[in-house]
């Protein structure tokens, strides 16, 4: 069975949090989500989060992650988690996502993920 994770990277100090505008050449194009792939072979879904979020947005480093939930609405067994970082860092993005922005609740990009405002919800 394939696995999947992501991140919800949020800032410490502005309690903002990062999302990804996806590509075109992503599974659903031109909506803000949160960070996340697929989890490959022996991976923890930890450690396959980290790397998503190295190749997606060359972030590493000082981030405390902590497990959320696993949501099963579109993808089988995806895990999500939250990473807690000191700042709000400036991602070098990949192929798969075309934009970045630091949201809260009250400013949130249009064309969310479909699954993503009722999680920021039980978040917030």
């Amino acid at each position: 069975m394939r696995r999947y994770g992501g991140v919800l990277l949020i800032c410490k100090e502005t309690n903002n949090f990062l999302l990804v505008k996806r590509s075109k050449l992503a599974t659903y194009p031109n909506t803000w989500s949160i960070v996340s792939g697929e989890i490959e072979g022996e991976e923890t879904a930890l450690e396959g989060i980290k790397r998503e979020l190295w190749e997606e947005t060359k972030i590493e480093g000082d981030i405390d992650y902590d497990f959320f939930e696993i949501n099963n609405d579109l993808v089988p067994q995806f895990s999500f988690y939250l990473g807690y970082c000191p700042k709000e860092y400036t991602p070098q993005l990949n192929h798969e996502n075309s934009k970045y922005g630091w949201f809260n609740m009250e400013n949130l990009p249009p064309n969310l993920f479909p699954t993503l405002y009722p999680t920021l919800v039980r978040i917030y």
